[in-house]
Order: structure tokens, then sequence, then C-alpha cells
């Protein structure tokens, strides 16, 4: 029989019931944007890292009891206002209002704990979970969620596949605790060190400059087809391109004779001996242009010279940083000359550094998502390397080995070790950014990484690094990498913090955890293709393998990061002979082995949990299917869904502009196991009732709390999917297995239609489709480009395709996003005539005009009759904006509703009523021809419109005047009064008293 009633829940934690999302939200953002990461996040490059203060939440949330006061959890966030005030002085910032002081606080991760919070804390973990607490991160990556479970005092295990990541892990969820600055004060005496042996052997190769080197600039070079001399290729002649100020260009002057060419040095502007623009590039999307013949240069003619080792390198400008600013200069003599002789130092040390295991000699992966390595000359993970900077490679490595003895013998073998540690760390920030894929970049004037993007992506010029001599690049590398650390080591922390366990390994199989020997598991998985973290790390491995691989050869024993058990979608891997070689056939291959790896490690975490456990997932959402994909592996695990809540970690547009929609949020959902007795349920309509209940119920409550529209759709999926996660399978009265989408689907529509009703209380009828979606896409997405993958949550809901929509000549698609048409771009530019009505015998017929679909789909504000609602309503826009005034544009506007009978039951008034209110704040005010009101202006015309023509009362648009901010003084006014008493060692609740006096 199946379980179709209550089930036995073990006592709620606070996720369950409640969560700051929006607060939270406001400090992941301010953790992010202050333009200097987090210290774990400076240590060493991993990607998709969860902010800390998200992290934070999610694993208090997840061990702490539901009713644990809630002003003392956002004060262990480190929130330094209430969650309310936060967000309310977020919110004014994003009207464009300038908030004295900003925040007037530390941000959340930096803020220190009051002693009796840290110890109710305890005391709660203790009391729900018996003291018997054990927080899992199965897939630590680089750490931000067992990083915060140790610093709150928590025993903590942190298993990851990748041993670059466990690298990382070490330097920050062991070290910290277990050396403290100490580790740091060593790191940079041995730094100094390292860095006065190898001056010696490499300050020649970098002649001495008035000033320091802050950059050689370099561009890729090929034979010109057409006479053989050595062609730049040159995205960009830029070498300066402030955002405000003058700019720099190098304008190469060419001796077409001799087949040579250098640069001149030029400021960009309208002065006597300046050039008014940057010169044309002789490099763009793949294709070059000779500097000899100013003919077109072939990809494939630059690939092949590329793999024939024919591509080189000319040293084109140098950036010298001095006390007045920068200065760009030609290369000198002195500096050809070094860079010669680099080359044949390095030439007469390759064969013995080879031997010897001091540089990469390991082959680029054959199989990779991403080949253009191989394809642009570079089958070695030492090809990634000019010679010069290959050199100053090995020279580190080298140097570093002979030092490790003395390291160990002055300082002991646990911490020598450590100092090592870091200083391949550093080895590791400087290799980063000085490689063939860093780059100059000339608005910033700094240079970027080759991990700057997520890829291999070929850079016809690059920038170079000097070590020593004339710069200082490993020193900054040092230093960077140390005052990290040391920043980490002196973060606050529970005076019962404590080191994590590492493991590395498939978080598929834990074989040494216990089952049932885990309290809460919190984990940020893969996000399916989002980032191949295997051949992105290979990058770090083959030298880490070289300066850390005595001391962890379990870790650094393989040839090149394994893959077998890695969780994500890579197609390049499953275009085996199963497979045929076809696209198609290796991604559904790669998409069900990323399904069973995540589905083997949610067995596996349900294997470990006790029974009463809780299994917490972080993620990003972007796409539908991502959801799926992950809903069904929990489910088949095992697990039901109990809670989800969207946490902003990514600032979206401005409210004063709506030209993208591209907020990101984190995803923390939370799951229990599933009783045995949970069955089989059936998708009837009591179900059915049940998702679109709770998924009305979730939104209502994520808007009260401040959440953006999509968040709110987002967060109904977890309550939505309680329902239907609760049973093992869920079936049709027929017996048809139901898939997950179909929930999500229900719980969708139901956000949905809750959101028409709020837009149009007196409902839709009559209103097509694709005026709801039209409409839902502006009140939900807020913007005029989004993702095609939100957009189609939003399609489903109406019954249309967002296929369908560009189809009828409202939006536009590229890739994965879509761009909503205005009722210009819409415009034809002649009205349809009107059908003729001939008299016969048997009474008048209508003859229809022969017309194009183009024609039909487009609108002009004189045609004879409208399609759809959104058709009339955007004619009446055009009406009243084409007139040259404000009165003539009613008139206008009134004899057409007049001519075509609407009145203010007609469909077109109540879908213009509901444009209207989902109007964005962008579009309302006029702030210049690129500001979203001035894109799309009908919006502004439908609001003076409502009135005269349907006698329908506007919103008040007004804009406010700046607040007199009497909130703003109270929250500072707490702030103070709550340091005082933490200085004074006082444990009184003030906030109480704030919220007595408000309400």
């Amino acid at each position: 029989m199946p379980h179709d009633g209550p089930l036995t829940q073990p006592p709620r934690v606070l996720l369950e019931e409640w969560l700051p999302a929006a607060a939270i939200g406001v400090e992941c953002i301010r953790e992010r944007s202050t333009g200097q990461q987090p210290p774990d996040k400076r240590l060493h490059v991993w990607w998709a890292r969860r902010p800390l203060v998200a992290s934070r939440a999610a694993v208090l949330g997840s061990l702490l009891p539901a009713d644990f006061p809630r002003e003392v959890f956002e004060r262990l966030l480190g929130f330094g206002h209430t969650g309310r005030h936060l967000v309310a002085i977020r919110t004014l910032m994003d009207s464009g209002y300038r908030v004295p002081g900003g925040f007037n606080c530390d941000r959340a991760f930096k803020r220190g704990f009051r002693p009796d919070d840290l110890d109710l804390l305890h005391q709660a973990v203790n009391q729900l979970w018996d003291g018997q607490v054990a927080l899992l991160d199965p897939m630590a990556g680089g750490g931000s969620i067992p990083y915060e479970s140790a610093r709150m005092g928590f025993p903590t295990l942190a298993n990851e596949y990748n041993p670059v990541a466990c690298s990382i892990l070490e330097a920050t969820l062991v070290y910290p605790f277990h050396f403290g600055e100490k580790l740091a004060k060593a790191a940079f005496l041995w730094g100094k060190v390292w860095l006065e042996r190898i001056e010696p052997r490499l300050s020649q190769f970098f002649p001495p400059k008035i000033g320091s080197v802050q950059a050689y600039v370099f561009a890729r070079t090929v034979p010109c087809p057409f006479t053989g001399y050595e062609t730049p290729l040159v995205p960009d002649w830029h070498l300066l391109k402030p955002k405000g100020g003058a700019g720099v260009v190098a304008v190469p002057r060419v001796d077409k004779r001799k087949g040579t060419w250098t640069i001149e040095v030029k400021v960009a502007g309208p002065g006597r001996d300046q050039v008014k623009q940057a010169p044309t590039p002789t490099y763009k999307g793949g294709k070059g242009v000779s500097l000899f013949t100013d003919l077109q240069i072939a990809p494939d003619y630059i690939k092949t010279m590329a793999q024939q080792g024919r591509m080189g390198s000319r040293l084109y400008a140098v950036v010298v940083k001095t006390p007045q600013g920068l200065r760009f200069e030609n290369p000198t003599p002195e500096d050809l000359q070094a860079l010669a002789a680099a080359e044949a130092e390095l030439a007469g040390l390759r064969p013995g550094w080879e031997q010897h295991q001091i540089i990469p000699t390991e082959d680029f992966p054959e199989n990779a998502t991403d080949l253009r390595p191989i394809v642009y000359g570079m089958p070695k993970w030492a090809d990634m390397f000019s010679p010069r900077q290959l050199l100053v490679m090995g020279v580190l490595v080298e140097g570093l080995q002979a030092l490790r003895p003395e390291i160990i013998k002055a300082e002991g073998e646990e911490l020598g070790e450590a100092v090592v540690h870091l200083l391949a760390l550093a080895a590791d920030k400087f290799l980063n950014h000085n490689c063939y894929s860093s780059r100059w970049e000339v608005t910033r004037s700094v240079i970027k990484s080759q991990m700057d993007r997520h890829d291999y992506a070929f850079k016809a010029t690059y920038a170079e690094m000097a070590p020593c001599g004339s710069g200082a690049g490993l020193a900054w590398a040092v230093d960077n990498v140390l005052e990290a650390y040391e920043q980490l080591a002196k973060l606050p922390r529970s005076p019962q913090a404590r080191a994590a366990e590492i493991t590395q390994g498939s978080a598929a199989s834990l074989p040494h955890l216990a089952d049932g020997s885990v309290t809460a598991v919190v984990v940020d998985p893969p996000y399916a293709e989002n980032v191949q973290y295997a051949e992105l790390a290979d990058f770090f491995y083959v030298w880490l393998k070289r300066t850390q691989g005595h001391r962890r050869p379990e870790w650094f024993s393989t040839y090149l990061c394994e893959t077998d058990q890695e969780a994500v979608v890579n197609v390049s891997r499953h275009r085996q002979a199963d497979s045929g070689g076809k696209k198609a056939a290796a991604t559904t291959q790669a998409q069900a082995f990323y399904r069973e790896i995540m589905t083997r490690v949610f067995q596996e975490c349900h294997r470990l949990l006790r029974d009463d456990g809780l299994l917490t997932v972080m993620f990003t959402h972007k796409k539908q299917e991502a959801w799926e994909s992950l809903f069904n592996s929990l489910i088949t695990a095992g697990f039901c869904i109990t809670a989800t809540w969207p946490v902003k970690t990514e600032s979206e547009h401005s409210l004063n502009q709506a030209n993208k929609n591209a907020a990101q949020s984190t995803v923390i959902l939370v799951a229990r196991k599933r009783p045995a007795a949970a069955q089989v349920g059936f998708f009837d309509l009591t179900m059915q009732e049940a998702i679109r209940r709770k998924a009305r119920g979730a939104a209502t409550r994520l808007a009260a709390e401040g959440l953006n529209r999509v968040d709110q759709l987002v967060g109904s999926f977890g309550p939505a999917m309680e329902e239907f996660s609760r049973f093992a399978q869920v079936r049709t009265d027929t017996g048809e297995r139901v898939e997950v989408k179909r929930a999500l689907e229900e719980a969708a529509d139901a956000v949905s239609a809750w959101r028409l009703e709020e837009l149009a209380p007196k409902g839709l009828d009559g209103v097509e489709a694709e005026g709801k979606f039209y409409l839902l896409c502006w009140d939900v997405l807020s913007a005029m480009e989004f993702r095609f993958n939100e957009a189609k949550l939003l399609g489903n809901a109406v019954g249309m395709d967002v296929d369908q929509l560009a189809v009828a000549g409202l939006v536009v698609k590229s890739g994965d996003k879509i761009r909503m048409l205005s009722a210009r771009e819409r415009r034809r530019d002649k009205a349809l005539e009107r059908e003729e009505v001939l008299d016969t015998l048997f009474g008048p017929v209508v003859k229809e005009k022969k017309r194009t679909k183009k024609e039909i789909l487009k609108i002009h504000p004189n045609d004879p009759h409208f399609r759809t609602a959104l058709d009339g309503c955007q004619a009446l826009a055009l009406r009243y904006l084409e007139a040259g005034d404000e009165k003539g544009g009613v008139g206008a506007a009134k004899a057409l509703s007049r001519q075509q009978n609407w009145t203010r039951d007609a469909p077109v008034a109540r879908l213009m009523a509901a444009l209207v209110a989902a109007a964005p704040v962008a579009v309302r005010h006029d702030k210049g021809e690129k500001s979203a009101a001035a894109r799309f202006p009908e919006f502004r015309a439908w609001h003076r419109l409502l009135k005269p023509l349907f006698d329908l009362e506007p919103p008040d648009w007004t804009e406010a005047p700046p607040p007199e901010l009497p909130l703003l003084k109270e929250i500072h006014r707490v702030t103070a009064a709550a340091s005082a008493l933490e200085e004074d060692g006082e444990a009184e609740d003030l906030e109480d008293e704030v919220e007595e006096e408000e309400d």
C-alpha cells in the first residue's frame, strides 16, 4: 500500500523553518564586491567557490534547532546590523541614494563573535544532537563550507577528489588551526631567502630600468604567407585604455622593404602629436592581417604555423612603473639580448631539468573539452610558457627543492613542510600570471592571469612578469599568498575551533567512515558542465607534483588529475567508439554519467548520515535541467526535500537599469532521509493541488522577505518538491512514472498564476498566452535581456514555449539569451489595408489581402485590426508617442480605442493596467538615450493613457526625494551602542528595543 499520510519527522532544524536569505545575499555581495576577496579565495585559484557567509549560514542552519533565537543567529553570521536593516540599506543604495558611510560595519566574514553567542550556539547544537556532532563536506573544493564549520568549532570532515584542491584545503583547513600566524612569519623569512638565492641566477635576464617593470608585452607572430616576414597578431594596439583620461596606443611603424617593424608610443586624443584612434587590429576572430601587405591571413594558416613550431613571439612594449605613473617604452637592445640569452640558457638546462623532473614533460590531454593549446602549437604543458618564462619557473622549482632541506632542518619537519607548501602555492600564483595565456589588461593596468577565464583560450598577445631584477613579480606572488594565509589565520573563530580532517578520493565511496556516523552533510557539488575542474587544475598539478609530490605521493602519483570519477558533464570523454563520435550521443552519455555519479554520491551520504541527520546542498541555479538532475539524484538516493532558500550571491542589475537580468543566486537546499515506508505516490489532483499550494505559499513568504521574482520562483521549488519527494516513486493513475519535471512545472505554474493575479485582480480573460508571457517576463525578470531557461519556466506556466515568442515577433533569441523587442522595433512601415468586401448574390463576402507572415506579426498604429491584446497595447503606445505632444497623443490614442471599441473591461485595457503594474523602476523615468525607459517608452505611454482611455487610476510613479533616513540613524545608534556593550563584555540585546520602537 502506498504511504500517503504525514511522515514522522525528526526535530526540525533552523534551515527548515527560517533563513534571513535576503540579508545573507546582501552580505554575499559585500563579500565579493570590495575588490579584496576574502583571504581563503586569495591563497590559490579554485573555481566556483561559495561565499563564506552563505557557507556559514548553511552549516549553522543545518545544526541548530528551529527555535534558536534568530537575532543570535544573525550575529553569529557576522551581521553588523539586523538582517532587516541590512536589506533596507541595500535597497536605498540600489535606488541610487548615496548612504552616508555605507553600511558602517565590517563585512560579515571579518566580524568577531560574542562569547555568550558562541556558548549558546554549542549548547543548542550539543543538546539537539546529543553531543555527537560531525559535519561532512564530501566534495569540498576550495573549502568554504568546511572552513566555516571548523572555524565555528565543529568536528569537520572534508573530502575532495582533485589533488590540487586537496593542497588548497590543507593550507586552508589545517595550517591556520595548527600553526596560526607562526607559519606566516616563518614562510615570509624563507620566502625572502628563496628570492635572494634565485636573484643572481635570473637578474641577468631582466635588465634594470629607471623604475620597475610592470609588464613586458608580447605579440605572437607568424610568417606572412605573402612575404615570409614575421608579422604580429595584435587584437588591440592599446597599451592603456582607462575609463577616464587619455589612452596610450602602440602605433606600428613598418619597413616593408626590410621586412621589419617596431612601434611608436602615442597618446590617443585630438592633440597635435596624438592619434585619434588606435591602429587597425591585425588579429580578430581567428583571422590575421599582414603588416606588410594588409592582406588577410586565414585562421587555418595561423594554426598550421603554430603546429609546425613556426609561431613566434615579439616583445613590442615594456610597461615601467615610476613615481610619476606608468611609462610605456619600446624594447631596448638590452631587452632583446636578455631574451636571447634566456632562450640559450634554457636550451642548455632543459635536458637535465626534464630528466630530473624540474619542468613538466606531460602532454596536454587529447580528450580535453578545450584543445586550443594543441591547436595553437602547445601539445605539452611546458609549451604553455615562453622560453624565458619556462627558464624562470625551472629556476624557482629547482631553488625551492634545494632550499627544502634547510627549511626542515631549521623549522622541524611539520612546520618546515608547511612553509615549503605555502611557497609552492606562491610559485603557482606566479606561473598563473606568467605564461602564454596571461595578458596585459589595458583598462586596469594589470596582468590578468591564465585562470581569469575558465578555459585555455588562445591569447594573440601576452604579458610577462619580471620575477626580479627590473621587477619584483616573485616577491609580489610570495607576499600575496602569505598575506592571504596570515589574514586567514587571523580571522575570528570559536575557542573550540579545530582543524578539519582531509581525505582524497571519490565522494561516491568513503569507506573510512562508518554508517550513520555523520550528523550533517553540507556540500556544494560540481554543477554539470559549468567548470571542468580536472582539466583546469592540470595547469597547476604538473607543477605541484614537482614541488609537493614528495610530501603527498598518494595525491600526485598519476600522470595528470584523475577523471574517472569526476562528477562533471564532459562530452569529450564520451566521444568514443560506442557513441560513434557523434556529439548528441556523447552528450547524452556524459549527462547520464554525471547523474549516475551524483546519485552514487548522495547514496553514500545517505549511508553516512544518522537517521535524523540532514543533507544540505548548495548550488547555483541556471537551468531547469540542472534542477531536474539534482532532484532526481536526491530522490533516487532516498532523500526527501524539505526546504530551499535562494541567496543572492552576485549583484543584479541596478534598479535604474533594466538592460540585463544576470543575477546569480546560490540555492541552499535541505533534505532528509525518506522513511522506508514511503513507496509509491500518485500524481493525482490532491498531490498537484498540494504542490501548487506550497509553491504559492513559499513565493508569497519570500516576496515579503525582499527576494526578487526569480528567487521567489526558485524558492518555491523546495516546499513543492517536499510533496513529490516524500515518495520513492510517483506515478499516474494508469501506472506511468511521473518525472520531476512535472512537479517543477506545476510549482512554476502556481507561482506564475499568483503573480498574474497580483498584477491583474480582475483577471486576464481574453488576453492571449503571448501577452501573459510578455507580462510575466517583465514582472519576474525585470529586464530587456535574460536567460532562455528562466523564460522557459514562465512560458510553461502560460502554455507557451519561448521559441513561439520569437516566432511571434516579440523577442529575438541569440544563443541562450532572449531580448525583448520594443513597440518601435516591432513597428511596420505601412499600415495593413482593409480587406475588400464584395457584394454577391449571396451577400457580402470578405476577400482577404495576401500578406506575408512577417507583415502580420509586426504592428502599425493605423492597422484596421490587431491580432492580440498585446499588439493593441503597443499600437496605443505608438499612437501616443508619435502624435508630437501629450495632448495630441492622448487624442490619437483615444481615437484608436473608440475605433476598436476597447472599453475598460476589454482585454487590451486589463493587460495595459497589468503591464503598468509590472513595470520595473528602470522603465518609469527617462534617464537618457541609453536608459531602459528610453528604449521602452511604451511603459510611460501606458501609464499616461490608463486614466483618459479607460478611467483606470495609474499607480504613483513620482520619484521620491532622498529619504530623511531616520532608519539609518537608528541603525547607526544601535550599532554604536551594541559595539560599546561588546567591548564592556555585556550581553544585553538592543535589537528587541529597536523592534519595539519601530513596530
